[in-house]
């Protein structure tokens, strides 16, 4: 038998070449297999145990590629290339002590190919030691400062220690090497880190140009797009990384979530059937099909859903959230915290609290029901989009433009001509006043015509120039913002001639200005209800996180809120009079018709009782694109009324702020 030492025939070193050939051609299998009888015909030389490692772990086989250079490495302990091999495999596997170990029989500084500084630095990043990796690095391009894959993970480990600066400069020099698309796309994800949010995507999109078969770009354009809450950007994106890699399921289902959360149940649902042709048992899949046959008031389907996870054998986590969801829909709370207990935790989270605190509610659990909704909220506070830091913001912008509003600055507006328009009415009031019930109603009507939380009106403020823009307005100006509006509405709904155009947006609440200035004859509808109710409802709800409704993940930020945007309501209604009428929540529940018909008479419709029919009506509207949707197709109930008195102590730190609310709008708290 041939000793580990011995040299290789020429018959062997020529059978090793047609080894290294046929994996080149990629076949590793048939070059592992072969490599395996020589081997053992050889006497196990340790050339061919290195050979043979390589090979296994190029498999995946990491364990017996261990094996293999564990071998080599013994009988070979000064081969560079094989001491690198079983480094990488040991960080691979996870095993780092028994690589620290060999690590520290090791001298970098001898290695003149620089391959086992690289190792060292890639087993450091492993087990998270960057600073450790950065000093690898940087001794490689310090020896070889051409060598761009080295530049990428310098750049890579500086990133991960916080050190953004540096990360930038290194990731800059790496692709000023390499126009490889890796190196781009870490350098994209340096320059967001550093704030440099136009440069990074300025990166990604010629990356995308230069290689167009590559999702990963639009992917990163996408989660950029999605972080700045510009959804239809998002969408966009996600839609080109899908047509360049039609068989990841993971853009499919980002793709189906973002569509989902924008309102496109179409669209949304064409993405996760898709992902359901390509895998029948994809357990997120299943739970978005669930939660958008809620969305879509389909939820008689849920069982069908449920029995199909479970003959798909999609898993314990789709089965117990699917079960949720069917116990919320038949009120069987008990059971449906039993299986929310069965569904993991890092399975739809956010939505898992939401629903433990329903469940708990509705077994008269209060304060365990309100532990589960603040969990949600602090979920959703940890968003990489920074949501309090932008409800902030939020709550600074309105507080400028309260200061802005003023008797004396309106006076200096210049008086516009009353153009003849359309007939529109606004409907607005906080969120969680009613709103959706109440265009529900609206929308029973046959000379109705709702339009559902659209952005028609908040395109004309911005072309306006915001609040302060409104001072300049010219007539000729106000035309064109008047036109611009309705060619925004027939672009989402067709005109019906004759009908009243009721545009509903709970936040119009803080745009009278602008319906006054363009729309001064327009009548106002304003949704009122108990602003403890208001407060606690925009609380424990799980609404989509723009910019507004990140004011409602804390109680504070919610309460502060709701008080600046009634305060700046009623500013602008006192100096900016007009026809407004408003619509108790709590009355509306208690005599829909008695509370309605006023309304009606004054819009000048007639009264028609199919309005009272509001759960017929919203089954035949498909999807409710509000956080309301579960409640418009159920029947007119007062169990929301005083809801908040069974939470008065966890609200007791914001009564303060809404007490003068409470008794100017009439309440009792």
């Amino acid at each position: 038998m041939t000793s580990h030492a011995a040299p290789l025939t020429a018959e062997q070193a020529s059978e090793i070449r047609s080894i290294l050939s046929l994996a080149a051609h990629g076949n590793v299998q048939g070059a592992r297999d072969r490599a395996e009888r020589l081997y053992h015909a050889a006497g196990a030389p340790a050339v061919l145990a290195g050979l043979l490692g390589a090979l296994c772990c190029q498999m995946g086989d990491l364990q017996a590629g261990i094996r293999f250079l564990r071998t080599a490495h013994r009988d070979t302990p000064t081969d560079v290339g094989v001491a690198v091999n079983l480094l990488r495999a040991l960080a691979d596997a996870d095993a780092f002590e028994e690589a620290q170990a060999l690590v520290e029989t090791l001298d970098p500084r001898a290695d003149r190919s620089g391959r086992l500084w690289r190792v060292c630095g890639y087993l450091a990043q492993r087990r998270g030691d960057y600073a450790a990796a950065e000093a690898c690095y940087e001794a490689v391009v310090a020896a070889f400062p051409d060598d761009a894959e080295s530049w990428n993970n310098l750049g890579n480990a500086r990133a991960d220690r916080g050190d953004v600066a540096g990360a930038v400069q290194a990731l800059t020099r790496a692709t000023e090497l390499s126009p490889a698309a890796p190196i781009r796309l870490n350098f994209a994800a340096a320059l967001v880190q550093a704030g440099r949010v136009e440069d990074a995507s300025a990166v990604l999109s010629q990356c995308a140009q230069d290689f167009p078969g590559d999702a990963k770009p639009w992917a990163e354009l996408a989660a950029i797009a999605k972080q700045q809450g510009r959804t239809a950007d998002a969408i966009a994106a996600l839609e080109e990384a899908v047509r360049r890699d039609p068989a990841n399921v993971e853009l499919h289902l980002a793709l189906a979530s973002e569509r989902f959360e924008d309102w496109d149940a179409d669209g949304a649902q064409v993405a996760i059937a898709e992902i359901l042709r390509l895998h029948p048992d994809h357990a997120e899949a299943l739970i978005m099909q669930g939660l958008l046959l809620e969305h879509r008031n389909r939820e008689e389907e849920l069982p069908a859903l449920l029995d199909t996870a479970r003959a798909n054998r999609s898993g314990p986590a789709a089965e117990a959230f699917l079960e949720a969801l069917l116990c919320r829909r038949e009120k069987r709370f008990a059971e449906g915290l039993e299986a929310l207990s069965r569904v993991p935790a890092a399975v739809e989270p956010i939505r898992s609290a939401q629903l433990a605190g329903q469940f708990h509610e509705g077994l008269g659990a209060f304060d365990e029901a309100f532990a589960s909704f603040r969990r949600m909220n602090e979920l959703q506070a940890a968003d990489p989009s920074d949501p309090l830091a932008r409800a902030a913001a939020t709550r600074a912008a309105l507080a400028a433009d309260d200061a802005l509003l003023t008797a004396s600055w309106i006076d200096s507006w210049a008086p516009l001509a009353r153009a003849q328009t359309r007939r529109v009415a606004f409907l607005l009031g906080f969120p969680r006043s009613g709103t959706t019930l109440l265009d529900t109603m609206l929308m029973g009507h046959p000379d109705v015509q709702v339009l559902e939380e659209q952005p028609p009106l908040r395109l004309v403020e911005e072309a306006a120039g915001g609040l302060a823009g409104l001072a300049m307005l010219t007539d000729e100006a106000a035309d064109r913002l008047r036109d611009r509006y309705y060619a925004e509405v027939d672009r989402l709904t067709p005109h019906r001639e004759g009908a009243l155009l009721v545009d509903k947006s709970p936040l119009h609440l803080l745009r009278l200005p602008l319906i006054r200035r363009l729309f001064p004859d327009a009548p106002v509808i304003l949704a009122l209800r108990h602003p403890c109710d208001v407060v606690l409802s925009c609380f424990i709800t799980n609404f989509r996180l723009n910019n507004a409704m990140a004011n409602f993940l804390t109680l504070e930020g919610t309460a502060a809120f709701y008080a600046s945007a009634f305060g700046y309501w009623s500013k602008a209604a006192s100096l900016l009079p007009g026809p407004v009428h408003p619509i108790v929540y709590e009355a509306m529940i208690e005599a829909p018709e008695k509370a309605l018909r006023p309304l009606f008479e004054a819009l000048g419709l007639p009264w028609d009782a199919s309005v009272l029919a509001h759960r017929d009506t919203a089954r035949k509207r498909g999807v409710i694109s509000t956080a309301s949707y579960a409640q418009v197709t159920e029947p007119l109930y007062r169990r929301a009324v005083g809801r908040w008195e069974h939470y008065r102590r966890h609200l007791a730190p914001i009564l303060p702020t809404l007490h003068p609310w409470v008794e100017r709008l009439g309440y009792s708290d």
